[in-house]
């Protein structure tokens, strides 16, 4: 009779099935991608730059005899959420996929090979991306750009080129594949068919937080983040510093500007309150919550993917507690069984 092989959780792990994590900006093709993958639409997309995906989503797919779990994520330029937020989602997600002892076999991020430069939101999305996977975690990143049909081959090519010998150097210096996707579900297959033949990986995240006990505002990632909200911080301490000035050199005959001065004020408050929160968000022990919630669920009969699907793996049903399933997929996990 064969052993059972157990997780770091006491529970059977999870043979069988690995993970790929799906990264990029809005709009560049995540979601589109995995439909394909998936045969169908499972998965929301967005026409505009507005994120239809507000939170990860697991979507499972068979690529040939290869169950793989596809993890949608919003972009970090989100329009309805902060990026610590996201990064505390994502953050999450891969602790409790370490702990489960899922497969994680790389990260496809997508950009849009119509975009002409690399804008602000784009570059800070790559950096956070960049910090999360860790140097050692490179060979197993594809760095796909997405909307060949947009675009003359020679026009893409020649931003293809930029991309791989500038913007993607580092990267691609230590391992990362330049993919293209062409739309299609061949190609779609083609770009995830080169991480699932590949051995798993740690993500640098993953190894501060789970081996290294780091908070998450003491990873490389969550640093970032966390430098990036001090710094508006300052900006906000500023500026309410010239506007409490301001106010208080208007004379009581100008008190329609002092009013404004004062609604200035309390905006300028609000803004300051919530960036500090976030500061405070980020001081989380990622690794010792998802420890505690995965044992709690463990000992739980009525998780609520078992209560659909009874008969799923536990890890696989105690994943679910961490990210979004879209209710079309269910057929699939079914199957699995």
């Amino acid at each position: 009779m064969n052993k059972i092989e157990m997780n770091g959780s006491g529970l059977p792990r999870p043979n069988g099935m690995s993970m790929v994590v799906i990264m990029g900006v809005t709009g560049s093709g995540k979601s589109y991608l995995i439909n394909k993958l998936a045969g169908r639409e499972v998965v929301k997309e967005g026409a505009n730059l507005n994120s239809c995906t507000h939170e990860c989503q697991m979507i499972p797919v068979n690529i040939g005899n290869s169950k793989v779990l596809l993890i949608d994520t919003p972009g970090f330029d989100d329009t309805k959420r902060s990026d610590s937020d996201i990064l505390n989602e994502i953050a999450r997600l891969l602790a409790a996929q370490y702990k489960l002892g899922f497969e994680l076999k790389g990260i496809i991020y997508v950009h849009r090979i119509t975009d002409i430069r690399y804008c602000g939101s784009a570059v800070k999305t790559f950096e956070i991306f960049k910090r999360i996977c860790g140097e050692s975690a490179l060979s197993n990143v594809l760095l796909t750009t997405s909307r060949w049909n947009e675009v003359d081959e020679a026009t893409g090519a020649s931003r293809e080129r930029q991309l791989r010998d500038e913007f993607w150097a580092y990267m691609v210096g230590r391992g990362s594949v330049v993919s293209r996707f062409y739309g299609d579900r061949t190609s779609a297959i083609a770009l995830i068919s080169q991480l699932i033949v590949k051995d798993a990986v740690v993500l640098r995240l993953q190894h501060e937080m789970m081996d290294e006990g780091r908070q998450l505002d003491e990873t490389d990632a969550g640093s970032y983040v966390s430098n990036n909200l001090g710094e508006m911080r300052n900006k906000y301490l500023e500026q309410l510093a010239s506007v409490e000035k301001l106010r208080s050199e208007l004379q009581e005959k100008d008190r329609t500007m002092r009013r404004q001065a004062q609604l200035d004020l309390e905006r300028g408050h609000e803004k300051l309150r919530e960036t500090e929160k976030l500061q405070v968000s980020l001081r989380a022990d990622v690794a010792g919550e998802v420890d505690e919630e995965i044992k709690a669920e463990a000992k739980s009969k009525s998780s609520r993917l078992r209560k659909i699907l009874p008969f799923v793996p536990a890890a696989l049903s105690i994943l679910g507690v961490f990210v979004g399933i879209p209710l079309d997929v269910m057929d699939t996990l079914q199957a699995w069984e």
